[in-house]
């Protein structure tokens, strides 16, 4: 049985979906006092206190770092945090960070998604949704949630239509270098291969929390160039129930006009 947390740290750590890290970046920075920032609104605030900076004079690199031991503290003492109201307990992806950070497999990966669940949270707080603190999940939960995101990011990639070959050649080969097991590069190229079901991801999503999880974890992964993505897109926000209120400070946050 392959580690989808491994595997989905490597896909992440690896930079096997570019557009990640550099909408992650975006939406650190914006909320640490970029042009979003200035141009108002509760979500970037949010996002600059979760890295307990108000002048946006730090480097990505120190902001990641910042999420990194704030996944690592919620991985350790997730009540205590929970109740200090650490970004990284409260949002619904801390579990899987600090799996990825507990497990020794990069502060990339384990930094994004405290970055990405914090923002999924802060986009519901913002507007009066539902996203109460989530319990502490355990280990299957952890590798549920794992492969769910890595199915999501996936098949947002594909939503224009289907990977061509040699861009599976090369997450294929970033795997390898990784030192992912032949099992769990075939789980990828299988769902790579697989059809494009919105309706079947969004019935995976367990709540409004994972629902906006995996509506920005798809919006990390799509380059939103083409009316099919954008389509697809819609799609997606249709089947996971999430308002346009909801998505709106995602898509600001993450700097993706849609």
């Amino acid at each position: 049985m392959i580690d989808a947390v491994k595997l989905l740290g490597s896909l992440l750590q690896q930079g096997a979906t570019p557009s990640a890290q550099d909408r992650l970046r975006g939406a650190v920075q914006r909320g640490a006092g970029g042009p979003l920032g200035q141009a108002g609104g509760d979500l970037p605030r949010m996002l600059a206190g979760l890295f307990g900076q108000g002048s946006g004079g730090r480097g990505f690199g120190e902001m990641l770092e910042s999420a990194t031991e704030m996944a690592k503290r919620a991985a350790q003492s997730p009540a205590e945090e929970v109740r200090r109201n650490n970004p990284a307990a409260i949002g619904g992806l801390g579990a899987l960070a600090g799996a990825l950070l507990g497990g020794g497999r990069g502060a990339v990966g384990g930094g994004m998604l405290a970055v990405l669940g914090s923002l999924a949270y802060a986009a519901l707080q913002e507007q009066g949704a539902k996203a109460a603190p989530p319990a502490y999940a355990d280990a299957a939960a952890v590798q549920r949630k794992a492969m769910l995101l890595l199915r999501a990011m996936i098949q947002a990639a594909k939503a224009d239509g289907q990977i061509d070959e040699r861009e599976m050649q090369r997450i294929m080969g970033k795997l390898a270098e990784a030192g992912e097991s032949d099992e769990a590069r075939q789980i990828v190229l299988q769902e790579m291969n697989r059809p494009v079901d919105t309706e079947a991801l969004a019935r995976e999503a367990q709540d409004q929390q994972e629902a906006a999880e995996l509506y920005a974890a798809s919006l990390t992964a799509i380059e939103i160039d083409s009316v099919a993505e954008r389509d697809y897109l819609a799609r997606l926000a249709t089947a996971l129930e999430l308002p346009p209120e909801v998505r709106r400070p995602i898509h600001e946050a993450l700097g993706v006009s849609v």
